[in-house]
């Protein structure tokens, strides 16, 4: 085994540059594979975010996205008075997508005292909007922007000041906040709001209340009702078909070592025939051969696999620090879980060794005497 080993390094060595030229190559099937299982490990941790329902969201019903919402006040006095016992207060909301300094953001407006105590948010850092051109963000936000309290973000055209930091969850989990008398000012209020919220009594039932909501021809006719949580669960969805594409194209990825080290011991099979035969003649059997073959693989694999992982990490450090990717600004956050590595690493090893398999699987004394032709 030693002598085996000596051989092969020997042989890598002599090769270098070739040698050096395959681990490069295999070192980007590698790097492709962890980008894209890093990928998916960010979207199952963002689509496993759990959201309780506490509150109805009402939108137009021929909206695709809120932002295209248009509902006027008499929706949301037709859900007060469905069921006034288990429902504790009906109020609306603006809502914009903007490309805000280079970001793609959302805008929210709503009355402060709904913003304090009818939403889940949770003054984290600074003071509540309080005069014109106040903003407050949350922190999922700051993580996409780096923006901090006394930001100037520049919204509509005005210059708005950040003057706090606020938590949230769910589809507002990276939000600017205005109060809604400042959204009617900067949007104009002649089109109606995007969202309507209807907020729940404790002891209420919200299958019940959403049931009744879309039953009420007033309502149902203009306009559909959604559980707070449906948003979220959209997105959900959606990153779950996005996690079985990217575990499938990063499987496909690693398939590549095996063409690659297929093409690799072919050529140096044709390329060694003559002293492929000396060492058959003088007793190095097929057994040794393959032997050879596959440990010259493995260590070709398994140095492009940590140049790869190398090259993965340092990339997934800066991209977390300078260019975070996010979803409706939500980040994704990019790691490289040990189970996503080692699950690589045997999968390059196991491609590698099914490339070599398939191409000495059917050598022969036969083929041997054909290498010196």
């Amino acid at each position: 085994m030693r002598a085996l080993g000596y051989f092969t390094i020997r042989d890598l060595f002599h090769d270098r540059w070739r040698s050096l030229l395959t681990i490069l190559s295999l070192a980007v099937v590698v790097v492709s594979y962890l980008l894209l299982a890093a990928l998916s490990q960010a979207y199952l941790s963002f689509g496993n975010k759990a959201q309780a329902s506490t509150t109805l969201m009402i939108i137009d019903a021929n909206a695709l996205d809120p932002m295209e919402s248009f509902l006027p006040e008499s929706v949301l006095q037709a859900a007060a008075q469905i069921a006034p016992d288990q429902i504790i207060a009906t109020f609306p909301s603006l809502f914009r997508h903007l490309d805000i300094q280079g970001h793609i953001l959302q805008v929210r407006a709503v009355a402060l005292e709904d913003m304090q105590n009818r939403l889940s948010l949770s003054l984290l850092q600074g003071t509540w909007p309080a005069g014109e051109r106040q903003i407050v963000v949350t922190d999922g936000l700051i993580q996409v922007t780096g923006w901090k309290i006394g930001t100037i973000a520049a919204i509509y055209g005005e210059d708005f000041q950040v003057t706090g930091i606020v938590r949230s969850s769910g589809s507002q989990f990276a939000s600017i906040w205005m109060t809604y008398a400042e959204g009617q000012r900067l949007f104009g209020d002649s089109t109606g709001f995007q969202i309507g919220y209807v907020q729940l009594a404790p002891s209420a039932d919200p299958d019940t209340l959403l049931a009744l909501l879309q039953a009420d021809p007033r309502i149902n006719t203009q306009a559909a009702v959604y559980l707070d949580t449906t948003v979220a669960d959209r997105y959900n969805q959606v990153n779950q078909n996005l996690l079985t594409l990217s575990l499938v194209q990063a499987v496909i990825s690693l398939l590549a070592i095996t063409f690659g080290t297929y093409n690799a011991t072919r050529l140096s099979l044709t390329e060694r025939g003559h002293e492929i035969l000396l060492l058959h003649v003088l007793g190095f059997s097929q057994a040794k051969l393959r032997a050879f073959l596959f440990t010259r693989s493995l260590l070709l694999t398994l140095a492009a696999y940590l140049a790869g992982w190398g090259v993965a990490w340092a990339f997934i450090s800066y991209q977390g620090l300078h260019a975070p990717i996010s979803i409706q600004a939500a980040p994704l956050i990019l790691s490289l879980p040990p189970s996503s590595s080692l699950l690589g690493l045997l999968l390059s090893v196991g491609f590698a060794c099914l490339g070599v398999w398939l191409t000495t699987g059917s050598l022969s004394r036969r083929e041997l005497s054909a290498l010196r032709d």
